[in-house]
């Protein structure tokens, strides 16, 4: 059996079929029908890969369709040749086992089928990953630290406390996952960071690269732009640093480090 998709974008690199459950419902499937009223991000999934399938996200549309899939409804499956959406961005989804708490309410899920880090389909599907999270978060005005995982959503439920990777990256005794990126989350962040980076840049959305120094004696680098992300480095006073790119969050100005280290408020800088 193969799918006709209702129309096939490319999204930031990645080509999308878009084949939307709800015009496609011979089996009469329970699907999600409520709306997302606010986006918080996208959660990041990894589902195992199908043996002798050319196209998996597509085999696991089918796949869905057919009931075979049980409850679980996401937005969509990205493999090595791109993605299969299956649900409208304004929809919520059945992906982060909370019932109707954040992560399935307020995020848009993307479900990575991998079987391992390493392999180079693999490597290209979570590259396809990275450039659809970033195309979805740049265009509704966020970023790599609205990024989630699955566990996160879990850690929630069970009622632990802490930042958002802390969260993300706590393994959860019912599920770890993605299971094959979240050794290696706060890379994958970058990756997802960098291809914002360039969305910005292709519409002529950055700032020209410029450096400071560093006017205080030691100054802590964040993982976003604002007091409430978690430290990620410090900088020490007489230091530079190439400045990529600028926010203000509660009127005062952040800028992120050419170095993917993460932002530091630019009070205690000094352009050089």
């Amino acid at each position: 059996m193969a799918l006709k998709p209702d129309e096939t974008l490319n999204l930031n690199g990645v080509r999308v079929n878009r084949y939307i459950l709800n015009e496609h419902n011979e089996n009469n499937i329970p699907l999600p029908d409520t709306k997302i009223t606010e986006l918080a991000g996208v959660t990041i999934h990894n589902t195992n890969g199908i043996d002798g399938v050319a196209d998996e996200a597509e085999q696991y549309t089918i796949a869905t369709l057919d009931g075979d899939m049980k409850d679980v409804r996401v937005h969509f499956y990205v493999d090595k040749n791109g993605a299969w959406q299956n649900l409208p961005l304004d929809n919520t989804a059945w992906h982060a086992a909370d019932d109707m708490g954040d992560g399935n309410s307020k995020t848009i899920s993307i479900e990575a089928i991998m079987d391992s880090s390493t392999e180079e389909d693999d490597i290209k599907t979570r590259d396809n990953a990275a450039r659809l999270a970033a195309y979805i978060l740049y265009t509704n005005g966020l970023d790599e630290n609205d990024l989630y995982t699955h566990t996160h959503w879990l850690n929630v439920r069970d009622g632990i406390e802490g930042d958002r990777d802390y969260l993300n990256t706590l393994p959860n005794p019912y599920k770890y996952c993605p299971i094959y990126i979240l050794p290696d989350w706060f890379s994958f962040k970058a990756l997802v960071g960098n291809y914002i980076y360039l969305l910005k840049e292709e519409n002529g959305e950055n700032i020209e690269p410029y450096f400071v120094e560093i006017t205080t004696g030691t100054l802590n680098v964040r993982s976003g732009a604002g007091m409430e992300y978690p430290i990620t480095a410090r900088v020490f006073g007489g230091e530079v640093y190439r400045i990529t790119e600028e926010k203000t969050v509660n009127g005062e100005p952040w800028g992120r480090l050419f170095s993917g280290a993460g932002w530091v408020n630019l009070k205690f800088t000094k352009k050089v």
